[in-house]
């Protein structure tokens, strides 16, 4: 037990893992009260209110992905305040010229098309505005990221999410718009809040783009260039099973899916985000020390895989039979999907953070045309599952499958360009693999 006790000991002295705790805290409280407000929000807005929240909410979010050019990632490979300053006012105008672009669009298509439905109306103009905040939030999140102010990283997430849950209840009075209205206006004064407190956001004094700002929109054109492109191909790949699995095998089906894919995949992204947020930062000091980077990144290989192997491989084998004991007979084929999907998540969760190497090297040609290539071979995965098996097990094992392969890939090369040696990492990964999941199919025959 003695070096057990001394791992975690080191574990809690490394500034490293103490910021991936204390964002990884905030990041789930800011999970916890919107399902607490979600308690009261449910008695006082209809199933449809919610629906049309989030088509606008979807349309506004994916607005915002091209509106910054993703110069907000460039705030993170900037050496100084001053540059900071200078990449956040680009990004910042941009994402203004972008949205009142937007703006404008919808106002004239409400005066062309006519509309007289003023909550519609509304609803429309809104999407500029949510879009310009949410971005705007990000940008003041990667200046926090860069000077390493995870504390303040992690308030902010769940000051937002209190927020947003308070107004939405408050708004409950116009029942068509009030959810909207609520999000729209937690990022405003999240934004106001947070803004006026960071030196790089305090105003750069014209609305015109500086010779400083173009100076860095030069330097990091591969952002707008391929990232923005990258990212909504990577939206559309994670959102394809809504749209796919529904027309193949009906509504209930997709239910079954996205329960499970929910509760699952929740967990995962609260600690990939809370994990790549702090890497990144970390890998971008340690750039130009390759040998340095790849154990920091190997050590933390390490610990992922061993925190996910056993949960992972307990829902592989065993996810029905969970499945039905908590949520109940009704539930017990989402058990099943959520064996098939087990081995893709998990891939996710070892990778994800890992990746974010790829902005710090700057290869955002290459994530681009990746994210291109996964969205083929999985919309492949799914139209085979539905038009040539007929069955829904066999498209979201393929669409599993597929995203394990390439997550696999990714972090192969992820590794790699972190300087961690791969010969190592392989003895690792199969060594745990047949320790944990040996004892485990046998328990499972035996059983």
């Amino acid at each position: 037990m003695a070096p057990l006790s001394e791992s975690i000991k080191n574990l809690f002295r490394s500034e490293f893992y103490r910021n991936i705790l204390s964002l990884f805290s905030g990041m789930f409280l800011s999970r916890v009260f919107p399902a607490l407000f979600a308690l009261v929000i449910v008695r006082i807005y209809s199933p449809e209110n919610f629906g049309i929240f989030v088509l606008y909410l979807t349309i506004a979010s994916t607005l915002s992905i091209v509106s910054t050019g993703k110069f907000e990632n460039a705030i993170i490979l900037a050496e100084t305040q001053e540059e900071k300053k200078h990449i956040f006012w680009l990004a910042q105008k941009i994402n203004g010229w972008v949205n009142s672009a937007a703006f404008g669009v919808v106002l004239i298509y409400i005066l062309v098309t006519g509309l007289a439905e003023c909550s519609f109306i509304f609803m429309l103009l809104l999407i500029p505005v949510f879009s310009f905040f949410f971005a705007a939030v990000q940008l003041v999140r990667n200046i926090l990221i860069s000077n390493k102010q995870f504390r303040n990283l992690s308030v902010l997430e769940v000051v937002r999410s209190i927020l947003m849950g308070i107004l939405q209840c408050a708004f409950f009075i116009f029942p068509e718009t009030g959810l909207f209205i609520g999000a729209v206006v937690a990022q405003v004064l999240t934004y106001f809040w947070y803004a006026r407190k960071i030196p790089e956001t305090s105003w750069a004094g014209t609305f015109r783009f500086t010779e400083a700002e173009k100076k860095y929109a030069k330097r990091y054109i591969d952002f707008p260039k391929f990232s923005v492109a990258s990212e909504l191909f990577n939206f559309t790949s994670s959102q394809l099973p809504v749209f796919m699995v529904k027309p193949f095998f009906g509504a209930t089906i997709l239910g079954l899916y996205s329960f499970p894919h929910r509760y699952v995949s929740t967990p995962v992204q609260l600690l990939s985000t809370s994990i790549s947020r702090v890497y990144i930062q970390k890998a971008q000091s340690l750039k130009y020390n390759i040998t340095e980077l790849g154990e920091l990144t190997f050590s933390l290989f390490k610990k992922q895989f061993l925190t996910g192997i056993v949960p992972f491989a307990i829902l592989a084998l065993w996810g029905r039979p969970i499945f039905h004991f908590i949520f109940g007979a009704e539930w017990e084929y989402s058990g099943f999907l959520a064996q098939l999907i087990s081995p893709w998540l998990f891939a996710v969760m070892l990778i994800s953070p890992l990746s974010s190497i790829m902005i710090v090297m700057e290869k955002q040609k290459i994530s681009m045309y990746y994210n291109i290539t996964l969205l083929i071979f999985r919309i492949a995965s799914l139209l085979v599952g539905g038009l040539v098996f007929k069955d829904i097990a066999w498209a979201i094992g393929l669409y599993s499958l597929t995203g394990f392969i390439f997550f696999v890939a990714l972090g192969i090369y992820s590794l790699k360009l972190a300087g961690v040696n791969l010969a190592n990492t392989t003895i690792f990964v199969l060594k745990f693999t047949i320790l944990v999941l040996l004892p485990l199919i046998l328990i499972k025959l035996w059983l």
